[in-house]
């Protein structure tokens, strides 16, 4: 088995027990926070490469609608320099990623297992960005 489809096979487990840990405290209120339940399901279930890669596609939507979501109760609740800190921490946030996603483009190769991790890591990164946005929601609260 390739190094990358490990990577991937683990990095599914590890998601799977996260989420699996986590269900205890899915009755409170608090924000969620990282993949989701549902995409470490998906991937749980998923056989082939073609399932797995439509896993990380919805996840990559519903992570990316979080992170707009959280960025725009987080505008709202920012004054004018606040804000304007806000908006370009995530102009800087975006190039960064597009970056990174260069970078990977170079560095995976071009089969399945390659593309899937790409496709992966970039879910994780917007999930992770998410994450720090949520995080600054909290303290305001």
């Amino acid at each position: 088995m390739p190094a990358q489809h490990i990577r991937i096979v683990l990095r599914v487990l590890l998601l799977t027990g996260l989420a699996a840990g986590g269900a205890a405290t899915a009755a409170t209120p608090a924000a969620a926070k990282g993949p989701s339940a549902t995409y470490a399901a998906c991937q749980q279930q998923a056989h082939g490469a073609i399932e797995q890669a439509a896993c990380i596609s919805q996840e990559a939507t519903r992570q990316d609608q979080r992170l707009n979501r959280l960025y725009t109760q987080l505008q709202t609740r920012l004054d004018g320099p606040r804000k304007a800190t806000l908006v370009a921490a995530q102009r800087a946030w975006l190039t960064s990623r597009d970056l990174d996603g260069r970078l990977e483009a170079v560095l995976y190769d071009d089969s399945q297992p390659g593309n899937l991790q790409s496709s992966e890591t970039d879910m994780l990164r917007v999930s992770a960005r998410a994450d720090q946005l949520q995080h600054y929601l909290d303290l305001l609260d």
